[in-house]
């Protein structure tokens, strides 16, 4: 079995997409949709990559720090995901595991899977179990 990946650094871009035709919800017209693009860099080159949809532009102002905070704490752990996942939860204790956290975590989680897939040079769905359907 090979040895897994080790976490390097963890990135997280807030970007803002210009919607071609406003969404008009009751609440609000949507005229941009914002996506925090989160890179995890390993030790061997490999980079996961995943997003996160905030709904809101003014969420990325807490969810980027608190990425790269999450990075800071796996910098150097094995990408095994799981235990990235229990390691980046339980940090989490103090504040809370709901919300803005859980989202955080999923976007780590999500970055560790990807990478584990990159260095298996397999789909991520049969990494995940599954198999490819026709699209």
């Amino acid at each position: 079995m090979p040895q897994p990946l080790t976490v390097e650094t963890l990135t997280a871009r807030p970007v803002l997409l210009k919607l071609k035709r406003p969404v008009i919800a009751r609440i609000a017209t949507i005229t941009e949709w914002p996506l925090i693009l989160i890179d995890l860099h390993t030790n061997e080159g490999i980079v996961g990559r995943s997003y996160l949809e905030p709904y809101t532009p003014k969420t990325m102002k807490y969810l980027v720090p608190m990425l790269h905070d999450l990075g800071e704490l796996l910098h150097g752990q094995p990408v095994v995901p799981n235990d990235l996942y229990q390691t980046a939860r339980k940090s989490l204790h103090f504040v809370g595991y709901e919300g803005l956290s859980a989202i955080a975590v999923s976007g780590v989680d999500m970055a560790a899977w990807d990478a584990v897939a990159k260095a298996a040079n397999r789909p991520l769905c049969e990494v995940l179990g599954g198999t490819r359907g026709a699209v």
